[in-house]
């Protein structure tokens, strides 16, 4: 019996990792982005940093507030220190000294101080800057949000393209496959010679060939997606988006009629954000010229025994109590300090530099997608009507091979032809796609 409820218990167990194993994951482009925004590892990493750089603010601001701290010491004089004090002092011969010792063998003292800063010029600078900084942590977030959802999409549009790739060649395989069953079936009858046979079993050989590297690029795009999504590539995902449906979905007179304002562009934000920390930089340099002030309170208590009694509250602590007031005033530097508000005011103009290129290459950028993207529909709609004519050309080739029109040959050609306007037209459509996925990121839509 218990071998016998062992064996069940295993049993179960395996069918229920092969239930958890056989589980599949769908994503349509949305879900599949959503998804990536929170298990991409470059958007995990972004959105800590965001997380560090508000508890940078916080420590900033903490500086700024009273500040306590304590020490407790103990110390054992195993030998305590001798003096010599001359010996006329005590009535004795002059020349002579006396050896005296001082203090006692053990000592502790326990002291607290409060201390509280009152006016530093980086302070208040340093703290404007931790919250600029933290501004950028979240434009980089943004900035990385898109990165990722730009890897998704593309890698998404790669995997529709290369099953759509698969499923045309499976229409061909299909239709080669037929082609030669009828023509084996006329060479029997004596209508057809071998060499005929001979060549469509080349043909559709080269056709499984080419079935499986569609096989192997529709793999390749699944880790390529999955890896980008934060998953495992040995998981298992369905895309439920249908490769026409986001076509129909990319409208050109739109998307080519949108205006560009570069001012919401998070690239150019992110310029304004390190122009505002480079201004900072340059005031935090200017506060070495302004004093700091600061207050303290401070406690002390000290014990002294000859035994080691610290514990007996019967004996006596000896306190000292210390309030005052600490200004630090810099005055000469020999020029240190005027040299860094220099360097900072340099630095400050170079970033002012560099938001003017960022936010005309930010104009170029989007002129520039928005011409290869007209091109690229304009090149996709060509490619797919050179597609459906080869495939026209194709299919009446094959009826006139049929009826002994038309030779192996010239089918071959017709074949090749197919294959080719095949892939043109794919490459295009993926090239539509990722201009228009380039434009969305140029106009920041995405």
């Amino acid at each position: 019996m218990i071998k016998a409820s062992a064996l069940a218990l295993l049993l179960v167990l395996g069918f229920s990792s092969l239930t958890t194993q056989a589980q599949v994951k769908d994503f349509s482009l949305k879900e599949a982005q959503d998804y990536a925004l929170k298990n991409n590892y470059q958007a995990k990493n972004a959105i800590i940093d965001v997380a560090i750089a508000a508890r940078k603010v916080k420590e900033n601001l903490a500086t700024g507030l009273p500040q306590v701290s304590g020490n407790i010491s103990y110390t054992n004089f195993i030998n305590l220190a001798t003096q010599l004090i001359p010996g006329e002092f005590f009535g004795g011969e002059p020349g002579t000294y006396m050896e005296v010792q001082f203090g006692t063998k053990h000592n502790a003292s326990m002291d607290g101080q409060i201390s509280q800063l009152i006016f530093n010029g980086a302070y208040f600078v340093g703290l404007k800057a931790a919250k600029t900084f933290e501004q950028m942590s979240k434009l980089q977030l943004e900035q990385v949000e898109q990165d990722v959802k730009q890897a998704i999409t593309n890698a998404y549009y790669l995997v529709l393209v290369s099953m759509e790739n698969k499923n045309l060649m499976l229409e061909t395989v299909s239709t080669m496959e037929k082609l030669l069953a009828d023509t084996k079936a006329m060479y029997k009858q004596g209508f057809m010679q071998d060499t005929d046979v001979d060549k469509l079993v080349l043909l559709h050989s080269d056709l499984r060939t080419n079935l499986l590297n569609a096989d192997n690029q529709i793999s390749n795009a699944s880790y390529l997606l999955k890896f980008n999504l934060g998953m495992k590539v040995t998981d298992e995902i369905h895309l439920t988006d249908n490769l026409q449906t986001l076509l129909m979905a990319i409208n050109p007179e739109s998307v080519l009629g949108t205006d560009f304002d570069k001012d919401a562009h998070v690239s150019y934000r992110l310029m304004e954000s390190q122009e505002i920390m480079s201004e900072l930089q340059w005031k935090l340099a200017r506060t070495e010229f302004m004093p700091t002030v600061s207050g303290f309170l401070s406690q002390t208590q000290n014990a002294q025994r000859n035994e080691f009694n610290m514990f007996d509250l019967d004996e006596k602590w000896f306190p000292t109590t210390l309030a005052g007031l600490q200004i630090s005033i810099p005055i000469f530097s020999s020029g240190a300090r005027y040299h860094k508000v220099k360097q900072a005011r340099m630095e400050m103009e170079k970033t002012q530099n560099t938001k003017t290129q960022v936010s005309e290459s930010l104009i170029m950028g989007a002129v520039t997608a928005k011409n290869n993207f007209s091109i690229a529909v304009e090149t996709y709609q060509n490619k797919r009507e050179n597609f459906s004519l080869s495939q026209k050309i194709y299919n009446k080739e094959q009826i006139k091979y049929k009826n002994g029109v038309s030779s192996s040959t010239d089918l071959n050609q017709s074949y090749n032809q197919l294959l080719e306007s095949q892939g043109t037209y794919l490459g295009a459509m993926m090239d539509m796609m990722n201009k228009k996925l380039e434009l969305d990121k140029a106009y920041n839509l995405l």
